[in-house]
């Protein structure tokens, strides 16, 4: 009695340790791929920067430096208008113990399409030829994404890339 009593509480405990990694799993790679996302989005746009908080930490806001080149005037998007963009991230792997608050990623990030026009107020640039008539490609990568749990949501509080992939060259977008 007292063996399938304790076989039975190990497949429980088993069976609920496999149910917190995969619900961790599932929140930690909604939690990425939407905020991988929207940091592309204000990169390229500089919209929706208010949302940033809801998927990164203050401190990895505050660090980002791709982010603050994105929101400078030294931005390679500046002087276009992007219309749309495709986006695209596949998570490698990903480990969260259920009891941890830390939890570790690799993915991959890619924008292989950004369609886009010069502002108008940069026209001068494209005909003096100091800009391209389409935006500069993105440069996706690996990443290997640092998250902490923070008040019972996950936020992403590292990203360290270990390899670059520069995308193809971006499509203009018609005139309107």
């Amino acid at each position: 009695m007292a063996t399938r009593l304790v076989m039975i509480s190990a497949v429980v405990g088993l069976l609920t340790l496999v149910f917190y990694l995969a619900m961790n799993t599932a929140n930690i790679y909604l939690l990425l791929s939407d905020g991988m996302k929207l940091r592309a989005e204000v990169i390229l746009t500089r919209d929706n920067a208010e949302e940033m908080p809801s998927f990164f930490t203050d401190e990895f806001l505050l660090d980002d430096e791709t982010l603050a080149i994105g929101l400078s005037e030294q931005s390679p998007y500046v002087d276009y208008r992007i219309d749309s963009f495709n986006y695209e991230l596949s998570m490698e792997s990903m480990w969260a113990w259920p009891w941890d608050n830390t939890a570790t990623a690799t993915i991959v990030e890619k924008v292989p399409r950004i369609v886009g026009s010069v502002r108008t107020n940069s026209q001068s640039l494209l005909k003096a030829g100091l800009i391209s008539a389409t935006p500069p490609p993105w440069y996706g990568g690996r990443y290997t994404v640092t998250l902490q749990r923070i008040g019972g949501q996950w936020k992403i509080a590292g990203l360290r890339q270990t390899q670059l992939i520069i995308e193809p060259t971006a499509v203009p977008s018609q005139p309107k």
